[in-house]
């Protein structure tokens, strides 16, 4: 497949960086690429999944002592991808499995498959914000386009239809104002509502709405940021990590201020909430997955970040602009 060119020359995340093991490797795909990671005592490492000498997944294999070897021939490769053993020789073969760079940020385990990788993408400061109640939400992959799923948790027009009386309330409709900017560095819809939501997750989580976020973190991090007048905070930041052509996963990142409920408890209730939320969305997308044909998206007046999520993917120039709009939300 032909990835927009942000996508493929962008970092992606592949693991919690809890979850890799010195005993044990791991399998996973990016890009429609096999991938093995494990944990050595230089740190974290991955390969692209495929043994030098015959093609077999290394990841069927055994990690030990820092060096992970295939399964077929048993050739063990170090953290640097040479061959330091071949058994049954007395000299090690002149073969080395494929290195990936890796970057941790924020718990997680980020590569990139380009030549010529572009810079690390800003996160969300929610993401490293040691003062907040934080967790990563690791998700199983969706059926879904990539770009699609990005501007499916921006998209401000759907949850009326797709989630009524869990995120909006499908009757009443109020009129808001909305600040749009966008630029280099991303793009950004600023809600201004101050009111009550009717809708049960606002309803319950922040009482009286001040205003709502949407924003594009390029080129596969969106984050929405609810803000409420008694200063209840939430943050879902999600990065979108493209396993392969119509096959997307989410990575959640939810960040709430510190408060008299434990984190814990928070954690349960919002992914309680957010559990329904998500399989309709999941849905929703695979019908649109399944039912694609290649021709062209007809833009609305209320895709306010959708043509700066295309332009960013694609490697388009995205001037500075901003403009104030107002929508029945």
């Amino acid at each position: 497949m032909d990835w927009p060119v942000a996508i493929a020359r962008g970092w992606h995340p592949v693991a919690r960086t809890d979850e890799l093991s010195s005993t044990r490797p791991r399998a996973y795909r990016l890009m429609g690429q096999r991938l093995v990671g494990f944990r050595a005592d230089t740190g974290i490492v991955l390969f692209r999944d495929r043994c030098p000498h015959r093609g077999v997944p290394l990841s069927g294999g055994q990690v030990r002592d820092g060096t992970i070897a295939c399964p077929y021939h048993g050739w063990r490769f170090a953290a640097d991808g040479r061959c330091v053993e071949t058994p049954g020789a007395s000299t090690c073969a002149a073969a080395s499995a494929s290195v990936l760079p890796v970057r941790i940020e924020a718990g997680l385990a980020w590569t990139n498959l380009a030549e010529q990788p572009d810079p690390f993408p800003s996160l969300p400061d929610a993401m490293t914000d040691p003062s907040l109640d934080r967790f990563w939400w690791r998700l199983e992959p969706s059926q879904a386009g990539l770009l699609d799923a990005l501007e499916n948790h921006l998209d401000p027009a759907h949850p009326h239809h797709l989630h009524p009386w869990l995120v909006r309330s499908p009757n009443h409709r109020q009129r808001v104002e909305v600040t749009i900017r966008s630029g280099p560095w991303g793009a950004e819809a600023i809600y201004h509502e101050t009111r009550r939501n009717a809708a049960l997750l606002p309803a319950m989580m922040e009482g009286m709405r001040d205003r709502g976020i949407g924003r594009l973190w390029p080129p596969t991090i969106g984050e929405v940021r609810l803000e409420a007048a008694r200063g209840a905070f939430l943050s879902i930041a999600v990065v979108f990590a493209p396993e392969d052509e119509g096959l997307t996963r989410p990575w959640a990142h939810f960040a709430t201020r510190r408060g008299r409920l434990p984190a814990g408890f928070k954690q349960i209730g919002l992914k309680a909430f957010h559990w329904p939320i998500l399989q309709q969305d999941r849905r929703m997308l695979a019908i649109q997955q399944r039912t694609r044909t290649g021709e062209p998206y007809v833009m609305g007046p209320l895709d306010v970040l959708s043509r700066a999520i295309w332009r960013h993917a694609n490697g388009l120039e995205c001037p500075e602009e901003s403009r104030t709009t107002e929508l029945m939300l």
